[in-house]
C-alpha cells in the first residue's frame, strides 16, 4: 500500500513535470541535487504527522529521484549555456 500511494505521488509529479516547456525541463533536469533535495522536503511536509506518511513521502522521492537521473539519461541537461544531449536531442525545442 506504501510504495503504490509513493508511486501515486511520483507519477502526479511526473504530470506536473511534463506541463513545463522544454526550456524549465533542462534547467530542472541541470540540477539534479537541489530538485531531489526540495521534492523530499516538501513531500515529508505535506505527508508528515504518520509513520506511513512520511514513507509515502520518502518512496515517492526516491522514485522522483530515479526519473531524474533517467529524464538526464534521456533528453539531456544544461550546464550554464550548453546543452549536453541525451538519446533524443531536444535542442530545436530550446532556441525559441
Amino acid at each position: 500500500m506504501i510504495i503504490e500511494s509513493g508511486l501515486i505521488v511520483a507519477t502526479g509529479l511526473l504530470f506536473t513535470f511534463f506541463k513545463l516547456s522544454w526550456k524549465w525541463r533542462t534547467r530542472m533536469l541541470s540540477y539534479p541535487l537541489a530538485c531531489d533535495i526540495v521534492i523530499f522536503i516538501v513531500l515529508n511536509i505535506l505527508h508528515s504527522g504518520t509513520f506511513s506518511g512520511v514513507m509515502v513521502a520518502a518512496v515517492g522521492a526516491l522514485t522522483c529521484s530515479g526519473m531524474l537521473s533517467l529524464g538526464r539519461t534521456v533528453f539531456g541537461y544544461c550546464e550554464g549555456r550548453l546543452y549536453y544531449p541525451g538519446w533524443y536531442d531536444v535542442s530545436p525545442h530550446l532556441i525559441k
